[in-house]
C-alpha cells in the first residue's frame, strides 16, 4: 500500500542522518508528486514542510526547498497558498546564506515562483550573497512583462551574461516588430518556464552533491560574417558519384555554379558559399528564426555549457572540452570516404576533426542557416552544406565516418536520422555520437525533462538506442555514460 505524503514526510523528517535522510527522499518525492502534477495529499505535507524549513539542519531544509518548488510548479490553488504562507519562512533563511550554498540554489528557486511577492523577496536577495546568475535568473522570473522591452530569448542561462552591443539591440527591436503581441507573450513565458527548470536542476543537483560549481563561461569572441569562396564547386565535384537528390534519389550533376537533379531537374543553392540540399528556406532550421545572429557568439562559450550542464549533469565539468576533443581524436576512424559531421553548429568540433584527418576530406552538415554560413569560415577547406538529417543526401555505403556531436537530441526523428546514418556509412566506418540519456536520478530527471520541453530536445534509453544503432547496422565499440551523457562509438558492420 502506498504510504501517505504526510507519513513519508514524517520518515524524512525523523532520519538519524542525512545519509538516511537521502535514502528516504525518493520515497517522498513519489508520495508528492506523478507525472509533474501533486499527489493527493500534497497540499497539507506542503503545508507542514513549509513550517519545517527552519527547524532542520541545512541540508534537509534545502531537500524540501525544492520540493516545495516543484510543488509550486503544479499550479493548483490550495496547494500554491499552503507553500506561500511559508514566505517569511524562506526569506529568513535567505537571509541567513552567506555564500553560494545548496540551500541558496533551492531558494532561488522556489521562490522564483512567486512574481506577486516581488516586493517582499527582491530586497532580501539583494542584500544577501547570491552570486549574479542566481540573482539576475531570479529577478527575470520575478519581473512583469513589458511588451515594450521583452528581452526575448536572452535570458537563459543567464540574463546577466546577455550584455548587447548597440548592433545587437538594433537587430532585436527589428525583429520584435515582426512578431505578434501573441508571439511575444509566448516567448516571454517559454523563456521562464526555461529559467525555472535550469533553477531547478542547478537545485536539485546542489543538494544531491553538497556543493554548488560555479558557471563562469569563457569570454565571449566576436563573429565575423564569412565569405563566400569559390571552392563548393570544386569540393562537389571531388564528390559528386556521393551526393543523391533528396527529392527524388538521383545523381546530382553542376552546371557552371548550378548543382542540378539529373532525374527531376530540382536545382539546389551553391550561391553563399554553401550547398544547399535542404529543400527548405535559410532560417527554418534555426533556433529562434530571424534572431541567429544574436546567438552565433554566444553558443561555444555560454549557451552550450549550459545545456550540457542541465542534460549532461555537468555541473562540476566532468567532462571538458578536452575530454571531448580527446575522445574523438581516438575513436573516429574513417574507412574509405569523406568524413560528414552531421550537426556540425558552429564548427569548433568539425575544426577539430579536420586539423586531425585533412579538411578535404571533411563534409560539414547542419540545418540552421546562421551556423552553415559561420561554418566556412571556421574550416574553409572543407565542402560546407545544408541539409535535413533525416533524409541525408548520399548514396548508400558513401560515407568514411559520420560524428553527430551534441546533436541528435534536438532532432526531430532521430531514430530515422540513425537509420540514414547506417544507410550512408561505409563498412568499418565509425560513428560517434555524444548526447544524453534519462538521468537515474528521479528528482533531477523531472527538471531534465521540463528543461527539454522547453528547448525542443530529448533524452535517451541507452538500451533503446543501442538496438536503433543494430537496426542501422551498426555494432557499439564503446559507450561511456558520465553524469547523464551518453557517448558512443559504433561501427558498421
Amino acid at each position: 500500500m502506498r504510504a501517505e505524503p504526510s507519513e513519508r514526510l514524517a520518515l524524512f523528517l525523523r532520519a538519524n542522518d542525512e545519509e538516511e535522510a537521502g535514502r528516504r527522499y525518493p520515497g517522498l518525492l513519489r508520495a508528492l508528486v506523478s507525472g509533474g502534477k501533486s499527489r493527493p495529499g500534497a497540499s497539507e505535507a506542503a503545508r507542514e514542510m513549509a513550517g519545517q524549513v527552519l527547524t532542520v539542519p541545512a541540508e534537509r531544509s534545502g531537500h524540501l526547498v525544492v520540493l516545495l518548488g516543484l510543488l509550486a510548479e503544479c499550479g493548483e490553488p490550495e496547494l500554491r497558498r499552503n507553500i506561500r504562507a511559508g514566505l517569511d519562512h524562506y526569506l529568513k533563511l535567505l537571509g541567513t546564506v552567506r555564500e553560494n550554498t545548496p540551500l541558496g540554489a533551492a531558494l532561488v528557486y522556489l521562490l522564483a515562483h512567486f512574481p506577486e511577492d516581488a516586493a517582499s523577496i527582491l530586497p532580501v536577495a539583494r542584500s544577501g550573497f547570491l552570486d549574479q546568475d542566481d540573482l539576475s535568473r531570479l529577478e527575470r522570473c520575478l519581473a512583469v512583462f513589458t511588451p515594450e522591452t521583452p528581452a526575448i530569448g536572452r535570458s537563459w542561462p543567464s540574463p546577466a551574461r546577455w550584455r548587447l552591443s548597440d548592433a545587437e539591440r538594433d537587430h532585436e527591436r527589428r525583429w520584435l516588430t515582426t512578431l505578434t503581441r501573441d508571439a511575444v507573450v509566448a516567448f516571454w513565458e517559454k523563456d521562464t518556464r526555461t529559467l525555472l527548470a535550469y533553477m531547478g536542476a542547478k537545485a536539485a543537483a546542489a543538494i544531491s552533491t553538497r556543493q554548488v560549481e560555479s558557471e563562469a563561461p569563457d569570454e565571449i569572441l566576436p563573429v565575423r560574417a564569412p565569405q563566400a569562396t569559390g571552392r563548393t564547386s570544386a569540393l562537389f565535384d571531388k564528390y559528386a558519384p556521393l551526393f543523391r537528390c533528396p527529392a527524388c534519389g538521383g545523381r546530382l550533376v553542376r552546371r557552371g555554379t548550378a548543382i542540378t537533379c539529373r532525374d527531376c531537374a530540382a536545382g539546389y543553392l551553391t550561391d553563399e558559399g554553401y550547398l544547399d540540399l535542404s529543400g527548405t528556406a535559410p532560417g527554418a532550421g534555426d533556433q529562434i528564426a530571424g534572431n541567429s545572429p544574436l546567438y552565433l557568439s554566444r553558443y561555444e562559450p555560454l549557451l552550450r555549457p549550459a545545456f550540457l550542464r542541465v542534460n549532461g549533469t555537468n555541473w562540476s565539468g566532468a567532462v571538458s572540452i578536452a575530454d571531448e576533443d580527446a575522445y574523438l581524436i581516438d575513436h573516429v576512424r574513417p574507412a574509405a570516404g569523406p568524413l560528414l559531421d552531421l550537426g556540425a553548429g558552429t564548427g569548433r568540433w568539425t575544426k577539430v576533426l579536420a586539423s586531425h584527418l585533412g579538411g578535404e576530406r571533411i563534409i560539414a552538415f547542419d540545418l540552421a542557416a546562421a551556423m552553415v554560413r559561420r561554418l566556412g569560415e571556421v574550416v574553409p577547406d572543407s565542402l560546407v552544406m545544408r541539409g535535413a538529417a533525416g533524409n541525408l543526401p548520399f548514396a548508400d555505403g558513401t560515407l568514411g565516418a559520420v560524428n553527430c556531436w551534441n546533436t541528435i537530441q534536438s532532432i526531430e526523428t532521430p531514430y530515422q536520422t540513425i537509420h540514414e546514418i547506417g544507410r550512408c556509412l561505409g563498412r568499418g566506418g565509425t560513428f560517434t555520437m555524444l548526447t544524453y540519456r534519462h538521468s537515474p536520478d528521479p528528482l533531477y530527471r523531472y527538471f531534465q525533462q521540463r528543461h527539454e520541453s522547453c528547448l525542443g530536445v530529448t533524452s535517451f534509453d541507452p538500451e533503446e538506442m543501442r538496438e536503433a544503432l543494430s537496426k542501422a547496422g551498426m555494432t557499439v565499440m564503446d559507450q561511456y555514460t558520465p553524469g547523464s551523457f551518453l557517448i558512443i562509438t559504433a561501427v558498421r558492420r
